[in-house]
């Protein structure tokens, strides 16, 4: 579901471009295509739960910003990596109770346990130097500055005469 909010308008206009929107259709289709063909069923025991945490991408002018839902998962079972534009997040979200003896029988807590891992592709370089990541209340904050040479710039037009 997208929310919108309602916008003053602006007073700067801004050339249509046909090939922006299907370059954003192109990177949905692409998105929808890997987490299909990359779903590799796994031979779960009745006392396995996979988990996959949430991912949620934001981009502004400066930034982009990911979150990583991940509650239950342990500060030091969680690792962050960016490789050539890509954010990789694993980790691994631990049973309540461990053990040889120990049989689950039922479990409702939200999407089981496990080892995971998410990845996003980011469009445009990023500033690696300034990357910051903080996890607090079971979600994961990662800012990605980007690079000065993926940030838009604006050129003021000199007029002769």
């Amino acid at each position: 579901m997208r929310i919108l909010a309602r916008r003053e308008p602006e007073t700067t206009l801004t050339r249509w471009n046909p090939f922006r929107e299907l370059e954003q259709f192109r990177r949905e289709m692409d998105e929808l295509f890997n987490r299909f063909f990359d779903y590799r069923p796994s031979l779960v025991t009745p006392t396995e739960f996979e988990f996959t945490p949430a991912l949620d991408v934001y981009e502004t002018p400066e930034e982009f910003v990911v979150f990583v839902t991940a509650p239950g998962v342990s500060e030091k079972d969680l690792h962050v990596e960016l490789s050539d534009n890509t954010l990789t997040v694993s980790g691994e979200r631990k049973a309540l109770i461990e053990g040889e003896n120990v049989q689950a029988h039922y479990v409702s807590r939200m999407g089981g346990y496990g080892k995971f891992t998410v990845s996003y592709t980011l469009p445009t370089a990023i500033d690696e130097s300034k990357v910051k990541a903080v996890y607090k209340n079971g979600i994961l904050e990662v800012r990605l500055p980007k690079a000065e040479s993926a940030k838009p710039k604006t050129v003021k037009v000199e007029f002769e005469r």
